[in-house]
């Protein structure tokens, strides 16, 4: 199936397991994939949410903020 993925898509993908790696989660979840669709950074769903008036850095580190909330 990965093969059916733009390579857009791949490298999200590729990013979300570099971001759970990072938390030190054995799995990728969605709070990954978000994590890569920002750090990819040029793709339609980032570029949706600047236009929307999100500040990518703060997202990310939101996100981040609240998986560790869940942890503890």
């Amino acid at each position: 199936m990965f093969e059916r993925f733009t390579d857009r898509a791949r490298r999200v993908v590729v990013l979300a397991q570099e971001e759970a790696r990072l938390l030190n989660h054995n799995y990728i979840g969605t709070e990954h994939i978000l994590l890569g669709l920002i750090r990819e950074g040029e793709g339609v769903a980032a570029q949706v949410m600047v236009k929307l008036g999100a500040d990518l850095n703060k997202v990310r580190q939101q996100v981040i903020q609240l998986l560790f909330g869940y942890q503890g």
